[in-house]
This record gives C-alpha cells, structure tokens and sequence, in this order.
C-alpha cells in the first residue's frame, strides 16, 4: 500500500501571511517541515498541497525549484485539495501533516501510521479534538486516513468546518467510520511546538539556533531543551489555539461574493446554460479540455474541435457577467478594489515595455490614443509623455478608475458609455489583457475598427500566451495562442504589423505573453477563412512542461520578483 504524506500549505494565513515561507533558523518553514517528514519511515512519498490562488505562486515555484511534487486547488475546501492531491499520487493512505508544523518528528508520524495499520483502523490519530484529551503537544499533529475513508468524507461532508479542516468528518460522529487514537503515555499537551504567530515564530528561531540550525533532533531532544528552557513556552503562553469549528471568515465572505456574482441582476433574463458557441468561429462542435476552481468558482474549458480555440462558456461564467469587473474581480483577485504597490510596479514596468515596442516599429508620434483596460491610468500616462497624445481610457473597475482620473485623464466605464460622448476616432488603440476577459472579443475587435480606430491607426493587443502562461483562471473567458490570436485579428478585419512573444516583466525564460500591433485592413467584402490550429493539447502539455523545467532548472530568471526589493 503506498503512503503519501500531504502537507497543506498557503501564503494567505490570517495571523501571520507568508509564514509557511519565512526563515526558521537559515531555512523556509516549509523546508523544515518537509525535511523532518521525508525522514519517516513508513511513509513512501511526501508532497505539498497547495492552492491555486496566485497568492500562493511562490509556494508552487518553492516546490517545483527543489523537485518537490506539489499539487495546487481550492482555496478554502481543503478536504477537496486532499482528496484530489491523493488521487493524484495514488494513495492508499493518507498522512496529514500541516505546514506550520517545523518540530513535526518523523517517529512521531511513524508511531500514528503504525497505529492506524495495527488497529485496522479508517482514521488514526495522535490527538483529536474535545471531548477527546490530548496528549500530544500542538505541533506533532499527525492524522492518518485510508484513501476509502477520505474519498467518502469529500462526496458527503457539508459542514464548512468540516471541508476547511480536512478530517473532522471522519471522527465527529461515533460509529460512521472505525477511529483509533494514538495517545502518549505521558500528558504533553500543555506544549506548544506550532508556529501560528509573531510570538510563535520568534520561539520557533529561539530553538533553531539552540540546536546549532540542525532539524534532525528527535521530540525527546526537544522536550529535553524546553525543560532547560521554560522561557519559550513562557513567550506562547497566551496564544490561543484554533478550535475544531473555526474557519476562516475570509471564505464566509467569499462563498457571498460568490452568490452575489451567480445572481442575475434584477429585469435580466437568465443565460443559457447550454448556449456552447466558440468566439472565433462560432461552431458548437467543442470537448471539455480541463476543468478547476479557481477563488471558489468551477470552471470550465472548452476546446472548439474546428478550429482549436480554448474558451469557457459565458453561460458557466460568473465572469461574463459585465458587472464583475466593477468591484468583485479586484477583491478575489486582490483581496481589495483598491490598487496595490505589486499590481502598480507591474504596470509601470509592462508600460515602459508597450511603449518601447511602439518605439521598435517606428511610431514616434501619436494624436489621439485610446486604452481599454486603462486600470490606473499608467499606460495612458506613459503613452502620453512618450508620444504627446490625447489620451482617453475605458475602466470598469471603480477605484482604479478614480485613480486614472485623478492624473487629469477622461475614463469612461465601458465602451458603449464612451462612444455615446467620444465622436472623433482614434490612430492608436490598446488593450494590454484585456481581450482574454471578453465574453465577444471577436465584436469588440469588430467594433473597434468600425467605429473608433482610423484607417490609418494601430491596434495594440497583449494576451496571455496559452502555451506558457498558467491562463486558467475564473476571468479568463478565452485562452489564446499565437496561432489564434492571429487568426482571430484576421477575421475581425486586421492585419499583423509586428508580434512578439515575451515574459517580461516576471519571466526571462518563459514566453509567457502575446504582443501584436496590428493595422486595418482595406475592406475586402468578405470574411477571411479561418486556419485550424491542431495538436492544441499537446503543444499545451509540452508548454507546462517546459515552465515547470525551467522553473526548477533556473527558478531565479525564471520568475523574476513581482515587487521591488528592499
């Protein structure tokens, strides 16, 4: 029977973010833990589940740069990520092991597993909640489950205590699954070896450096140095533990973001469920390419067996709904509506970058320039200094759209509200991800050149590049490639002048973006043939592969820092 260990780990803590990340001694906790693990015994294979919240980013390139197998999914049902990590590996039992946890011992995970084998148990472990005593000081935590028992806990629990802490519907109701507990002879409970806090960790270090930085000594040694030193449990004297109920009120908040976005406005007919249409050749003919959650939404992709465009179906989506993008797209995705330092150093940079590649194709001057997706302003801005353009930009967001303004620029919240006011058409358009997150980006782009670009303008597109970008994602309504990008500009009437593929500003090794400017074409009285793209899954795998090399093989030039070091 194979046993993996599966260590859950996130960025998002909400005592102390970043802490399965932060240094004990001269090591990332997470380092810690998973070297104390691996050294177990009884345990054949050890991997990190983490989420696929973009938060949790540097945990995933954590794991891929040292080789170690992670597997990301929900955020806040973590009995989901288990399940599916487990399956994933194969596992027939299942040791849960959480990542604050960097004094976890190994014989401690071995005597649980033992236990649960010698009991024939479905669930072990070596402490469970009240009316249970624990033994077992707070960081030694160590449950063991048979994938039987986990498979039936993830298709009947309901409870949200019961999907956030992982296991408790194994053992909350007597005689649903046999459960064995692996007490200690003597009572330890009173100790705290856990890192939850500032005070947690400041302890955590404390020990680190009494043991010279090394992590291979035992409970005993540990017991044995906490005697000689009664001031570290002292320092976490008054650190309340979390209780069994407890979850985070981060996902009540979200589970209602989730049903505010699912509802439909007041007077507007409900989508069709089944209305499957691709966005570049409008066929019907698709197959399910991938399915997820992303923040808490399913979600789903399609790949049009025409043509090989990847898409979602908008009557799936929460993010088709227009009204997503005034307030609830920057709150899951930024956990607030209002800008960030992260979010504004990549828009300076990934300006500087669009404005240097007009520069490239020999624009040097520009009358009237138009972005949509203008976010806080910055490229307006850029564009404008650069080239001494009349700049006007289309904003959904609310906040972001106050922030463009308030640099003197004029913002409109979508481009129907815009063409009622603006008349005079423009010789520069951007839209610098923005098309992927259109329901109908093949109108828009339609629309664009009829009405509001000059014949003699230029259109400037960025999308994320399928074949290297993550791109799965609740706002991403469409997934392109260079392939599809082109073809799609084509049959909306354009031609490309200049493309680029390229990673800047987060990667020097990954494409991981598409940059295309692009001119009108004279009218030709019909529409362009679209060319198929074949073998899209393949190139895709290929794609994840080579990001995933490359992260482990160069993880510093691979992924570059999203804010500026201090």
């Amino acid at each position: 029977m194979k046993t993996v260990a599966i260590i859950q780990a996130r960025m998002s803590s909400s005592r102390l973010p970043g802490k399965v990340l932060r240094l004990v001694g001269s090591q990332p906790m997470l380092a810690r833990v998973l070297a104390r693990a691996s050294r177990a015994n009884l345990v054949d294979e050890v991997l990190v589940a983490t989420t696929n919240d973009p938060s949790d980013e540097p945990i995933a390139i954590f794991c891929h740069s040292g080789g170690i197998p992670c597997f990301r999914g929900d955020l806040y049902d973590v009995l989901d990520r288990y399940y599916q990590a487990a399956k994933q590996a194969g596992a027939d039992v299942i040791v849960r092991i959480t990542a604050d946890c960097p004094f976890i011992d190994p014989r401690e995970i071995d005597r649980t597993i033992r236990h649960f084998f010698d009991a024939s148990a479905d669930f072990s472990a070596n402490r469970l909640p009240p009316p249970f005593k624990r033994t077992t000081p707070i960081g030694m935590d160590t449950e063991v489950c048979s994938f039987a028992a986990l498979e039936r806990a993830w298709q009947e629990a309901a409870e949200p205590f019961e999907r956030e802490h992982v296991m408790p519907y194994l053992y909350d109701s007597p005689g649903r699954f046999k459960v064995s507990l692996a007490d200690l002879e003597d009572d330890l409970s009173h100790l705290r070896f856990t890192v939850d806090t500032p005070e947690d960790l400041e302890v955590a270090n404390q020990i680190y450096a009494a043991f010279d930085n090394r992590d291979d000594f035992s409970l005993q040694d540990l017991l044995t140095a906490s005697a000689e030193h009664p001031e570290w449990q002292a320092q976490v004297a008054g650190v309340k533990h979390k209780n069994l109920f407890a979850v985070d009120q981060r996902a009540d908040a979200r589970e209602q973001k989730n049903e505010t976005a699912q509802k439909e406005p007041p007077n507007k007919a409900a989508r069709p469920a089944a209305a499957l249409r691709c966005p570049l050749c409008g066929k019907s003919d698709a197959r399910v390419l991938s399915e997820m959650n992303s923040f808490g939404f399913k979600v789903r992709y399609y790949l049009c067996q025409t043509c090989g465009f990847v898409y979602q179906n908008p009557g799936e989506s929460a993010a088709a709904d227009p009204a997503f993008y005034e307030e609830t797209y920057r709150r899951l995705y930024q956990e607030t509506e209002e800008p960030t330092a992260k979010d504004l150093r990549q828009q300076h940079l990934r300006a500087e970058s669009e404005v240097g590649f007009l520069r490239e194709q020999g624009i040097c001057c520009l009358r009237r320039g138009l972005d949509i997706g203008a976010s806080s302003g910055i490229l307006l801005q850029t564009i404008h200094e650069a080239f001494g353009a009349e700049m006007v930009g289309v904003e959904p967001g609310n906040a972001y759209r106050k922030l463009a303004e308030a640099k003197g620029f004029r913002l409109y919240p979508s481009l129907e509200d815009l063409r009622k006011e603006e008349t005079e058409k423009f010789d520069l358009v951007t839209m610098i991800h923005v098309l992927e997150h259109l329901e109908n980006p093949l109108g828009t782009l339609r629309e664009i050149r009829e009405h509001l670009l000059e014949d003699s303008g230029f259109l400037l597109v960025e999308v994320p590049n399928f074949y290297a970008h993550n791109s799965y994602e609740l706002a991403h309504l469409s997934c392109f490639t260079e392939h599809t990008l082109i073809e799609m500009l084509k049959r909306a009437g354009y031609e490309a002048v200049s493309r680029r593929k390229h990673g800047f500003p987060r990667s020097e090794t990954l494409d991981l973006y598409l940059t295309v400017l692009a001119a009108p074409r004279a009218k030709t009285g019909g529409e362009s043939k679209i060319v198929p793209e074949h073998g899209v899954a393949f190139k895709r795998a290929l794609g994840m592969f080579k990001r995933g090399l490359l992260t482990k093989l160069l993880p510093d030039k691979t992924w570059l820092p999203m804010e500026d070091e201090a």
